[in-house]
C-alpha cells in the first residue's frame, strides 16, 4: 500500500506542512471519515472554504507515517490557542467593563482550560471526528480529554487560516460561550496545584513537595496516590485515575486543611 501524501494549499502554510499517512492506515476509514466531516462543520456552524484544513487539524500525529515528525494538527493547536485567548479575552474586556484584572484573568483561565475545552467537545461529540489509532483513546480518560481539548484549539486555528480572525472569534464565542455560568458553576475548573503554590510563596517563601506514593491497577486503569508538603509545617494526601488529577486533590485537601487550621 502506498503511503498517502497530501500539501496543504494556503499563505500561512509551509513546505513541511504536508499530511503523510501511515501506509497501513485503512483507506475506507479514511474515506468513510472524510465524509462525516460535513456533520462536524454543521456543528461548528462553519463551512472551509478550503477543506484540507478541517482535515489536517483532526489527524492526530499517531496516524502519520512513522519517518514523518512533522504534526500539522499541533502547529494548528499552537496557532488555535492564542485565537481562542484573544477572542475570550476581548469577549470578557468588554461584558465585565467594572471588573478588576484578577476577576478577568481568573475568569479567563476558567473558561480556556483544558477541562472546559473537553466539555464543549463532548457537547459536540468531537472524539468521532478525530481521525487516530484507537489505542491511543483507549488509554485513559485523562489521554482522551486532553487529545478532544487540543484538537477543539486545532480547528479554531484552522479556521483562522481559513478565513479570519473575525470569523473564528465568532464560532469561538458561539461554540464556547453558550451556557457558560451553567457549565463553570458544575464543573471544578480550579488549578488547585497553583493556588498553593501561589499560597506557599506568600506565607513560606518555599514551593510544595509533591511525591507518589504508590500506583494501584492495571496499566489501562491505573490509580495513583500522592503526597504533598510544605517543609514539616503541613501535608496531606490524595489520588486520582493519573498523576496529574492525583496532584490536583491532594492540593486541593491541603488547601481545605489548612483553611480549616486558620479558621479555627
Amino acid at each position: 500500500m502506498v503511503t498517502t501524501r497530501h500539501w496543504l494549499s494556503s499563505d500561512m502554510m509551509n513546505e513541511y506542512d504536508k499530511i503523510v499517512l501511515n501506509p497501513q492506515t485503512d483507506h475506507k476509514k479514511i474515506e468513510k471519515w472524510r465524509k462525516s466531516l460535513p456533520q462536524l462543520e454543521v456543528k461548528l456552524n462553519y463551512f472551509f472554504k478550503n477543506s484540507d484544513l478541517l482535515e489536517a487539524s483532526l489527524i492526530h500525529k499517531s496516524i502519520y507515517d512513522q519517518e514523518s515528525q512533522h504534526s500539522i494538527a499541533e502547529r494548528l493547536e499552537f496557532l488555535g490557542d492564542s485565537v481562542l485567548e484573544l477572542s475570550i479575552t476581548e469577549y470578557l474586556f468588554k461584558i465585565y467593563h467594572d471588573k478588576d484584572e484578577g476577576f478577568l484573568t481568573k475568569k479567563r483561565s476558567k473558561i480556556i482550560s483544558k477541562v472546559y475545552l473537553n466539555k464543549k467537545a463532548i457537547e459536540i461529540g468531537l472524539i468521532k471526528y478525530i481521525l487516530v489509532k484507537e489505542d491511543e483513546i483507549k488509554l485513559t480518560h485523562q489521554k482522551r480529554s486532553s487529545l478532544t481539548a487540543d484538537t477543539m484549539e486545532s480547528i479554531f486555528g484552522a479556521i483562522f487560516i481559513d478565513s479570519s480572525y473575525r470569523e473564528a472569534k465568532y464560532v469561538i464565542q458561539n461554540l464556547i460561550l453558550s451556557n457558560i455560568d451553567e457549565l463553570i458553576a458544575h464543573t471544578d475548573l480550579q488549578n488547585y496545584k497553583s493556588i498553593l503554590q501561589e499560597f506557599c510563596h506568600t506565607e513560606f517563601a518555599e514551593n510544595p513537595v509533591y511525591e507518589i506514593i504508590k500506583e494501584t491497577g492495571p496499566e489501562h486503569q491505573k490509580k495513583f496516590y500522592t503526597k504533598v508538603s510544605i517543609g514539616d509545617k503541613y501535608s496531606s494526601r490524595g489520588s486520582g485515575k493519573s498523576k496529574k488529577a492525583a496532584e490536583q486533590k491532594t492540593a486541593h485537601n491541603l488547601l481545605k486543611k489548612i483553611q480549616n487550621k486558620l479558621n479555627k
